[in-house]
């Protein structure tokens, strides 16, 4: 995840001139607001990733085969590792951390008080944490969150929270089908904090259901289908009936395939008694497909365009990605499991510093070693994915909320591009009011392959 910085709206008109010579590349809604820009690169570099995967092969497998499969094994025990546990491993200290002193900002210019940060934490009632040892299952996109409440946490004042999404009571967006250890529950009732296979915190109590063993056994027996597209809709399975949707990360137990390509599977419902029941539903055909898909660059490039234009939302804010979200579930339906965060991710498989290279000798070495399709390069805060070479540039995909540029003698301000683009690995470099001390480039760490064993 990319780390917020002071925000500015910068003067983007000049800075869009010289950017891309009046062009301007929209987001996935087709839509461009005032406070979004377009550097070169995403002008000069072709945005459909299918482009890059017919340069180096689109059918070429990026793995063998018992590789991949072993993958997608590792993938679904982490997947369904919270149903094994006994117990909590979060530290009550650790829960409570933030409960002590209210900070940040609720919206607007509206500072969190003490009064209701101190009416949160009775809620939380962490007094008796952990209060609860049960396995469940997350039934709808449910929020992970830092405190039991749907409110934001701004570090700064907000009048435009899209133009600003860093809510930081968000951890995570966790899709239906999603296993959980339940671990405690709010004084009201409406909160659980959970454990899951990438984070612990508080989700609606709405959007989990408990399971028993007849219900863990069908789910942990299965195949499964992954979804390939993002709004994909989940028919019945919402709140009183209606429909819900679920996007690109999901995946649940595959009940078979239907002669016009469509699947059959299994959606999580909570019952009136709050357990979990399966329900069959049918989904179109190019919405999902048999888990693992096999591992190419066409494929992870019709996985990635789906993404492509997508808004910058941290921790899936608004129910979009973050830049670490488009790396993890981007591989999600190839059966690669990597963790929530950008600094982890980075060190997953094979790792190759970059720190101490020149920006040209970076450049070199990930042409020279990097796998399109499959390799990520890493900054603090931030997780891209190398997808090849393109005119003699490193070519990567990536949902980046800006490059520091100096904007009325605030040298920390942002020129916003806040989208899943294509860029070199020197986005904005030919912005007049670039901070060019500490550029994009000289940020990288890490060229890391995951999927690929150490030596």
């Amino acid at each position: 995840m990319q780390p917020c910085f002071r925000f500015i709206l910068p003067v983007f008109c000049l800075l869009l001139l010289t950017a891309c010579g009046g062009r301007q590349t929209p987001t996935r809604e087709g839509d461009l607001p005032p406070w979004m820009g377009t550097v070169a690169d995403v002008c000069h570099f072709p945005q459909d990733l299918n482009a890059y995967a017919a340069a180096v092969g689109s059918d070429k497998p990026l793995l063998d085969a018992w590789q991949q499969a072993a993958q997608d094994a590792r993938f679904n025990r982490i997947f369904f590792g919270p149903w094994e546990m006994g117990k909590t491993s979060m530290r009550k200290r650790d829960v409570a951390a933030i409960f002590h002193k209210a900070r940040g900002f609720k919206y607007g210019n509206v500072r969190w008080n003490q009064n209701e940060w101190d009416a949160i934490s009775r809620n939380a009632h962490l007094s008796a944490f952990p209060s609860r040892a049960q396995a469940a299952i997350i039934v709808r996109n449910a929020d992970l969150r830092e405190m039991p409440t749907h409110e934001a946490r701004f570090s700064e004042p907000t009048p435009d929270p899209r133009a600003n999404p860093f809510d930081y009571f968000q951890y995570s967006l966790l899709p239906p089908g999603t296993p959980v250890f339940v671990a405690h529950t709010s004084l009201d009732g409406r909160w659980h904090f959970v454990e899951c296979p990438v984070a612990g915190g508080w989700v609606d109590a709405e959007d989990v259901a408990l399971v028993d063993e007849n219900f863990k056994s069908l789910w942990r027996n299965s195949r499964y289908a992954a979804l390939l597209r993002d709004k994909v809709i989940l028919p019945g399975t919402g709140r009183n009936g209606d429909d819900s949707q679920a996007n690109i990360g999901a995946i649940l137990p595959l009940a078979g395939e239907n002669s016009d390509g469509g699947l059959r599977v299994l959606a999580p419902i909570r019952g009136a008694d709050g357990m979990a029941r399966s329900a069959e539903i049918t989904l179109r055909g190019g919405d999902a497909a048999p888990k693992p898909l096999p591992l190419t660059a066409g494929n992870v490039a019709r996985v990635g365009n789906a993404m492509m234009g997508q808004r910058y939302g941290w921790g899936g804010m608004f129910g979009e990605r973050d830049c670490s979200a488009l790396t993890r579930e981007l591989f999600t339906p190839f059966g690669i499991w990597l963790p929530r965060n950008s600094a982890a991710q980075a060190r997953s498989g094979v790792v190759q510093p970059l720190d101490g290279l020149s920006a040209e000798e970076k450049e070199a070495l990930i042409l020279a070693n990097g796998i399109p399709f499959l390799s990520l390069v890493g900054m603090r805060g931030h997780i891209t994915l190398y997808v090849g070479n393109y005119k003699g540039r490193a070519a990567i995909f990536h949902n980046v909320w800006g490059v520091r540029i100096i904007e009325n003698g605030d040298d920390n301000a942002r020129f916003i591009l806040g989208r899943a683009v294509v860029t070199s690995i020197t986005p904005g470099a030919e912005l007049k009011n670039l901070y060019r001390p500490v550029r994009f480039v000289d940020r990288l760490r890490t060229l890391s392959t995951p999927a690929v064993s150490r030596p």
